[in-house]
């Protein structure tokens, strides 16, 4: 049996693992942007105050996780995006589908 050593420099491999992900965050990112102005058309209330349209949010997790949120709140403090999907109409819900489709096309 022959046995060969290889030795490898990894030294470069953490700015390639850094350059990947800052890569995957700007993917997220830009998915999150289209989703805000998805729900912004999308959305199938009434939009009286123009309030929750504005209120679409997106933040991207360290782990490159994306969070879509609406942060409209009521007079009264409660979440009013909430209140309304609950009622059936879509506020971010077609937002986070529509993202989940993108990111599953982009990152494979």
């Amino acid at each position: 049996m022959v046995r060969v050593s290889v030795k490898f420099d990894w030294s470069d491999f953490p700015a390639f693992e850094e350059q990947g992900t800052n890569e995957v965050r700007e993917t997220v990112d830009k998915v999150g942007n289209e989703a805000d102005d998805y729900d912004v058309k999308d959305g199938t209330y009434q939009n009286r105050t123009g309030t929750l349209r504005k209120s679409n949010k997106h933040k991207v997790e360290k782990d490159c996780s994306l969070i879509l949120y609406n942060d409209a709140e009521s007079p009264k403090g409660y979440h009013y995006a909430s209140n309304v999907e609950s009622k059936g109409f879509r506020v971010r819900s077609g937002g986070a589908l529509y993202a989940e489709k993108r990111l599953k096309e982009l990152i494979k």
